[in-house]
């Protein structure tokens, strides 16, 4: 028997393009802008409403809104406009980290859409508490909107705001920490804005909605640094090191 000529196997070349996949859900630019007009819209609700004097009381927010009553129209106008900014944001918050974790960024990405659900649900139903705040008799109003806010039902737009937008966030913010995708003060941001607006803790004359656009805008400026490529395939330079 004569030995055969063993013909090696052709290397693969490494010049070679594979087909780039396209997990994000929309472009990078749209990114950008979501990113940075919802949490500016955001911030601007939440300063608008500091202005007219909202204080958790509901007898005080319903004398606030009345004698305010075009600045509460415009802090209600403003959020409205800024939800599907804010939705698209979230989405692209969570979409940096979901080719490198991808059930904790689809975990994020879908609870964003539930919060911001909730949050739309609950701009719908502060127009009815301006629209109480014009009425005569207060105390019928007063009494109406506790009874409306305590009751089960509320807890169908409380509950998704809270636990989506909150848990989105979070996710995310989590999934930078682990990565290392975005500067690490982006996610330390997040997270003690979190802490502030969601745990109620008093924050003086400073809104904690400044955090929330700071690192809002420091993921604005890592996406546009991204190529199409990198913003489509998740893989930004450097990323094969890790």
């Amino acid at each position: 028997m004569t030995a055969q000529p063993v013909t090696p196997a052709p290397a693969r070349s490494a010049t070679r393009e594979l087909p780039a996949p396209r997990p994000a859900p929309f472009g990078r630019r749209t990114a950008v802008v979501a990113l940075t007009v919802g949490a500016a819209l955001n911030l601007a609700e939440a300063l608008v409403w500091r202005v007219v004097g909202q204080s958790g009381s509901i007898p005080d927010d319903l004398a606030a809104v009345a004698d305010r009553p075009t600045l509460a129209a415009v802090a209600l106008a403003v959020g409205t406009i800024g939800i599907p900014f804010l939705l698209l944001g979230l989405v692209a918050m969570a979409q940096l980290v979901r080719p490198h974790m991808p059930r904790l960024g689809t975990t994020a990405m879908v609870l964003g859409f539930v919060g911001v659900l909730g949050f739309a649900g609950m701009h719908a139903v502060s127009i009815y508490d301006i629209a109480a705040a014009e009425q005569p008799d207060r105390a019928a109003m007063v009494a109406l909107v506790e009874d409306a806010q305590g009751s089960a039902l509320a807890l169908l737009v409380l509950v998704p705001f809270l636990l989506g937008m909150a848990g989105s966030v979070l996710l995310s913010s989590i999934g930078y920490l682990r990565t290392r995708v975005v500067p690490i003060w982006i996610p330390m941001a997040f997270l003690v804005f979190l802490v502030l607006d969601f745990g109620g803790l008093p924050t003086g004359p400073v809104d904690p909605h400044w955090l929330f656009v700071a690192a809002s805008l420091g993921l604005a400026v890592t996406v546009a640094r991204r190529t199409d490529e990198q913003w489509w395939t998740g893989r930004a330079d450097g990323d094969a090191d890790r």
